[in-house]
């Protein structure tokens, strides 16, 4: 009896093992992503650091993120410095210029790319500089949808706010010095941009309402 209820909690484990480890292998950005987007943000660092563990630039930038902030781990600025170091010698730009130009290059042969959770784009922006407010939602999907339809993809982003006590989201596009510099960009917006009624707002306002 003993040998048989062995075999079956074996068997019961390697079962489990094969699962996780499937399900382990399965995760990609765009769970990580869904997970920081739901405030799941436990599960969202456990993909985080799965994917950076794997060498993943992306992830071991959101992670360094994590470790700085406290959110879904506790707080480590050992562990942050080392994720945004690792993300920088791969050639994230983000990561770059956070650590400072003068702080640490990219890898021989690896050049600078930008590539960036959306609703960490406002969080690493310079809060003097300003952005264009393209749109406005309480549909947090219609926002989402916007973004990946309009070429967006690591020049803005979209964040979360909270007005009348109802959830509200906005999608953002672009870094300008002056208010004169980002009224000239906004000229140059696709017609269906331009009819949402786009507006110049200062960045460090967005960053103290977000959520």
């Amino acid at each position: 009896m003993d040998l048989l209820v062995n075999k079956y909690f074996k068997s019961f484990s390697l079962f489990f093992l094969i699962f996780f480890s499937v399900q382990s292998i399965a995760v990609s950005i765009s769970d990580a992503i869904t997970a920081s987007e739901n405030e799941n943000v436990t599960a969202a660092a456990k993909m985080w650091s799965q994917l950076a563990n794997e060498g993943n630039t992306i992830a071991q930038y959101n992670l360094a993120n994590y470790y700085s902030t406290g959110k879904g781990v506790q707080k480590n600025s050992q562990q942050a410095s080392k994720w945004l170091k690792d993300a920088a010698r791969s050639g994230f730009v983000q990561a770059y210029l956070d650590l400072n130009k003068n702080a640490i290059a990219p890898a021989n042969g690896i050049s600078l790319t930008f590539n960036i959770d959306p609703a960490l784009w406002l969080s690493k922006q310079e809060a003097k500089k300003y952005t264009i407010q393209l749109a406005s939602s309480r549909n947090e999907k219609s926002i989402k949808k916007a973004y990946d339809t309009n070429n967006i993809k690591g020049k803005g982003g979209y964040y979360h706010y909270v007005r009348d006590g109802v959830d509200r989201y906005a999608l953002i596009y672009g870094t300008f010095e002056t208010v004169a510099a980002a009224k000239d960009a906004m000229k140059e917006l696709p017609d269906k941009l331009r009819k949402k009624t786009p507006w110049v707002r200062k960045i460090k306002s967005l960053q103290n309402i977000s959520k």
